[in-house]
């Protein structure tokens, strides 16, 4: 019993220190952003991509495609948009109402994602089945 107890405590304390670490790294990945450090701020936010292991990333991946777009990189910038769509449901409210989505890339990516959204959306909606 004592045995399972602290195999219980230690399991709890790794995932806590994991989670401070996974806030860290996004929260220097942002900080990076701010300071248009962006090359930078890219690698941050892919390491926590890498380490969240499939959580819902969908805002994480806006924020990608907009240091790619602000590095002019408009179709890396898409494709994390199309990533997003497919993989974590960012919507058509989203390009609209997102307040993570920078203005004119939401403009931009909706105007070359616009023809193949439904199917995009379509593998995100078989990913709940």
């Amino acid at each position: 019993m004592k045995k399972t107890i602290l195999t219980f405590v230690i399991v709890f304390v790794a995932q806590l220190t994991f989670a401070g670490e996974l806030d860290s790294i996004l929260t220097k990945a942002r900080s990076l952003t701010e300071k248009k450090n962006y090359t930078e701020a890219i690698k941050e936010y892919e390491n926590y991509i890498k380490l969240s292991k499939g959580e819902n990333l969908k805002d994480v991946y806006i924020e990608v495609a907009n240091c790619y777009f602000y590095q002019n990189k408009k179709e890396t910038a898409v494709n994390y948009i199309k990533d997003a769509i497919s993989k974590y449901g960012f919507t058509e409210e989203d390009f609209i109402y997102s307040s993570i989505l920078d203005e004119k890339l939401s403009s931009y990516a909706l105007s070359v994602v616009y023809d193949d959204y439904f199917k995009l959306r379509k593998k995100y909606l078989a990913t709940l089945n």
